[in-house]
């Protein structure tokens, strides 16, 4: 099973994914990691502080890389994950818009620049509508307190479950 984790910046998938995979053993691939470490971007961006990544070789090398894995459960995370159309399960994290400017700014040391799109793009629910016009079934959560993210661990094992039962 194929699990996708998703969320602006600072909203905490790491943190989810990282658990989970514990959890459940599964085998743990960081999207942006993954695409730097195999040169699949086509630039830098100065302006955004961030590696472009050149999605088609990234999927097609993360299609390859899971055919070799001879694991039952792998999580795919990060902030373009829900892009992967191959999941078996998307799990969007979101977080309050004060929150993630404190973590952004403060935590993280973001530009404005960056924490004003990052929070926009969170508002407007640009994941949710690219996930729709995927047609792919999603889940969102919220990692506004110490606890929610076993919380959200929790639910999402419950979803794995019933899943595998519906399978």
């Amino acid at each position: 099973m194929i699990i996708c984790i998703t969320g602006v910046p600072g909203v905490g998938k790491s943190t989810v994914a990282k658990k989970l995979a514990e959890q459940i053993n599964a085998v743990l691939i960081d999207i942006y990691d993954f695409a730097i470490k195999n040169n699949l971007y086509e630039e830098y961006d100065e302006a955004e502080q961030t590696y472009i990544v050149d999605e088609d070789k990234l999927f097609q090398e993360i299609d390859n890389y899971i055919r070799n894995l001879n694991s039952k459960y792998i999580i795919i995370e990060g902030n373009f994950a829900h892009l992967y159309d191959k999941g078996d399960l998307y799990i969007v994290i979101k977080t309050d818009p004060n929150i993630l400017y404190e973590r952004l700014s403060k935590e993280r040391n973001y530009p404005y620049n960056k924490i004003f799109t990052n929070i926009w793009a969170m508002n407007l629910e640009v994941i949710e509508d690219e996930l729709e016009e995927m047609k792919k079934e999603y889940y969102v959560f919220y990692n506004n307190k110490e606890d929610d993210i076993d919380n959200i661990i929790r639910e999402i094992k419950r979803l794995i479950e019933n899943k595998e039962k519906s399978n």
